[in-house]
């Protein structure tokens, strides 16, 4: 008997979106979704399912530079320092276009069309640096973005350094609050039913309730960590992580905002104004924030371009987190969900 398409439909969709392969999938299902006692699912059926679905691969789309290049112009637009690789994502994930590589449609569009820019980013030389973490969950990184504080947002984040996934990525008129940048954090603690071990931050009095009630959390439910704090503050610049986030956050995306915004300066807008202030941050405020969710998801399904010299796991964020085991890595999370039954 075949497992029914609506038992699996979400995860086939979710897996989906991870760029999995149909055989990747397939066994995901077979291992995690679907009860084999009762059902049985192949890999032509499974296809068909996924057909079914709308969910085409690469050959059955079967797009070319012609067929790309109106999209390839509106995300150029959107994301005008992106490179090739993550064209490849912006186009599955803003577009749900599968351009095939083999034929390297998005490589000689990008001779044909942006020669210039092609020869300019060869010239780029990486830096590398280590980063040492135990594990997943095993420190969250924290960090504020002031940038654009000159239109009157500020950006926070917080991220998972070793799988690399952001956990929060938010935007607000402050970033200097405790007690908003605290509220981030019990936000998520508080979908995942998980905390982790350490939180790590610049040193500033912003971070202060967060220090105080991860390290209060974590004393509530081991006893043993009663007089020590459960924080690492940084050093300004030494907080790594972020500060990569921040940095490709401000080449991917910022200049579409940045081009957005600008716009305010050339007309007779007035910040001081509590009603001019009030109604831009009414406006623009919940659109950022959307596009920052769209970014952050993004970033945590998509699988990283492959290093040799890397020494942190290599996939999506989000399947590092989920199953760290298969990643030969260990998980150090710390459950919530009888702290919050009980509270």
């Amino acid at each position: 008997m075949i497992a029914p398409i609506a038992d699996v439909e979400d995860v086939i969709k979710r897996l989906w979106t991870r760029r999995k392969t149909d055989q990747e999938i397939l066994n995901a299902l077979l291992t995690r979704h679907i009860d084999t006692a009762k059902y049985g699912l192949g890999i032509t059926r499974f296809r068909k399912m996924r057909k079914a679905l709308g969910l085409l691969g690469t050959r059955q789309q079967g797009h070319t530079v012609d067929s790309i290049s109106d999209a390839m112009v509106q995300l150029r637009c959107q994301y005008p320092k992106a490179g090739r690789h993550e064209l490849h994502h912006l186009l599955f994930h803003e577009h749900g276009i599968r351009a095939s590589r083999s034929i390297r449609a998005i490589e000689d569009w990008c001779h044909q069309w942006e020669p210039d820019l092609v020869r300019a980013r060869r010239k780029h030389r990486l830096k590398r640096k280590r980063f040492w973490a135990a594990g997943v969950n095993d420190m969250w990184c924290v960090d504020q973005h002031d940038k654009w504080k000159r239109f009157g947002l500020a950006l926070h984040t917080g991220m998972d350094p070793f799988s690399g996934k952001i956990k929060w990525l938010k935007v607000w008129w402050t970033n200097n609050n405790p007690r908003l940048i605290f509220r981030y954090y019990l936000e998520c603690i508080k979908k995942d039913e998980y905390t982790y071990l350490i939180t790590q931050s610049d040193p500033g009095s912003e971070n202060f309730c967060l220090a105080k009630g991860h390290t209060f959390i974590r004393q509530a439910l081991d006893s043993s960590l009663h007089g020590t704090l459960q924080h690492r503050w940084m050093r300004e610049k030494k907080n790594i992580p972020p500060e990569i986030l921040w940095s490709n956050l401000r080449r991917r995306w910022t200049p579409t905002g940045y081009k957005n915004l600008n716009f305010i300066e050339s007309i007779r807008y007035d910040p001081k104004d509590p009603l001019q202030y009030n109604v831009f941050k009414w406006i623009f405020i919940p659109w950022i924030q959307q596009e920052l969710d769209a970014y952050a998801t993004r970033i945590n399904s998509t699988r990283k371009r492959h290093q040799k010299d890397k020494i942190l796991p290599q996939g999506a964020p989000d399947d590092i987190e989920e199953f760290p085991e298969e990643f030969g890595c260990l998980d150090f999370h710390v459950s919530l969900i009888f702290y919050f039954h009980n509270s």
